[in-house]
């Protein structure tokens, strides 16, 4: 598929949202990457209702061969979970717990990276930032 064909699809996608468009976007299809961002069963009841379109992305990137990326929010105990224990009144996800897991209707491959955080940000401290420039990401 050409860089082209895939501008053409993610165009087409755009017109469905046109009463949402904040600013208009052209991505680079081989400069991007989708990172999806904490699909965890923690967050299973308010992820449901965009999981198809969700695994419609993943597979038009996938297609496209733009990089897949996941993130995995957790907490090793009570102890590090600094402000988030607060603003999240103790409901932390504690890793090893089911809470903890990505969801398995994602669109996940087995070899995919998966970014482990334990803050709002997947950027902190999780070389996140220098794998995406080593593979040439920049949208």
């Amino acid at each position: 598929m050409s860089c082209s064909q895939i501008s053409g699809l993610f165009s087409m996608a755009g017109d469905s949202y046109s009463k949402y468009e904040i600013r208009r976007r052209d991505p680079n299809p081989a400069a991007a990457a989708l990172l999806v961002i904490d699909m965890q069963h923690h967050f299973a009841s308010i992820a449901a209702p965009i999981l198809p379109a969700l695994r419609s992305t993943v597979a038009l990137c996938r297609a496209a061969g733009i990089p897949v990326l996941f993130t995995r929010h957790s907490h090793r105990s009570p102890a590090d979970y600094a402000m988030l224990g607060e603003w999240w009144s103790g409901d932390l996800i504690l890793d090893g717990t089911p809470a903890a897991e990505l969801l398995p209707d994602i669109g996940r491959d087995p070899g995919d990276r998966v970014v482990e955080k334990s803050t709002y940000s997947a950027f902190a401290g999780t070389g996140l930032e220098e794998a995406l420039r080593g593979m040439g990401v920049e949208e």
